[in-house]
């Protein structure tokens, strides 16, 4: 349902939103508040502010509905508040990542995953191809359950692991992979992997049931594995995990005409 004068009410919005809490102690102050109802002399000490300042601070937040006065002269955060609160930490893990992320392509993301990406923030960011080849093959020793993998180039790791039967485990890699590829990657997991193949494999990942890592391409569509994100928290594995299964469902389990024929070719 669409309410009437909705789209007049939501003009300018959006501006005095991100004007409210471009100021840090603005920002200091609605965190405060969305995690518990606080009164105006506790959240002027906990800025280190006067209160009449800090009362200025506050008149903006209540301005542009992300706060309101209880009848108690508490103050609160509102609905409106609540779901702006749950958006910030995307936006902070971008922001403090900004360096990367003007490097690295990720307008592959379905709008989902990129309000969820703040998913990403408790992880290890590493620096150097080598770094984040040692953490992923340390991912595979731990990998008891199942173990997820995409990648675009498998590459030589000095381990490799037989799983038991129960355990699931799932290969992507690009349909234009050749027969080297799909060995290297056997010589890795072992031969029970179940493996599919997609026009492109746009992010790198290596999940279990205990740690994830994932890294992102590059501006000219390549993989970059000079820098990963691994982490051990259940919303970093559940964010990596959710974009793992849209590649894998949207991947094909049919072997390439011309990767079968190299295969025959190795046996």
């Amino acid at each position: 349902m669409i309410l009437t004068g909705e789209s007049e009410e939501g003009t300018g919005v959006e501006e005095e939103v991100l004007f409210a809490l471009s100021s840090a102690d603005r920002m200091k102050l609605f965190t405060e508040i969305t995690a518990q109802e606080r009164r105006l002399t506790d959240l002027a000490e906990r800025i280190a502010s006067s209160v009449q300042e800090t009362s200025k601070h506050l008149g903006r937040l209540v301005d542009c509905k992300l706060i309101e006065k209880t009848p108690g002269g508490t103050f609160r955060s509102t609905p409106f508040g609540n779901l702006i609160n749950g958006m910030l930490p995307s936006l902070s893990f971008v922001t403090q990542r900004q360096k990367y992320f003007l490097t690295h392509d990720l307008s592959f993301l379905p709008p989902e995953l990129v309000w969820r990406i703040g998913q990403l923030t408790e992880s290890h960011f590493h620096h150097h191809v080598t770094n984040v080849l040692l953490e992923c093959q340390h991912l595979l020793g731990m990998a008891e359950k199942y173990l997820w993998w995409s990648i675009d180039e498998p590459l030589p790791w000095f381990i490799s692991k037989k799983f038991e039967e129960d355990t699931t485990v799932r290969v992507l890699l690009p349909a234009s992979t050749t027969a080297e590829s799909v060995l290297k990657a056997r010589q890795i997991v072992g031969g029970r992997a179940d493996f599919r193949f997609a026009e492109k494999v746009p992010a790198g990942i290596a999940l279990n049931e205990r740690v994830a890592g994932v890294v992102f391409p590059d501006l000219n569509g390549r993989l970059d594995l000079s820098y990963g994100f691994i982490g051990y928290s259940p919303d970093f594995q559940k964010w990596c995990g959710d974009l793992f299964s849209r590649m894998w469902e949207a991947a094909s389990p049919m072997w390439p005409a011309q990767l079968e024929r190299q295969m025959a070719g190795k046996q």
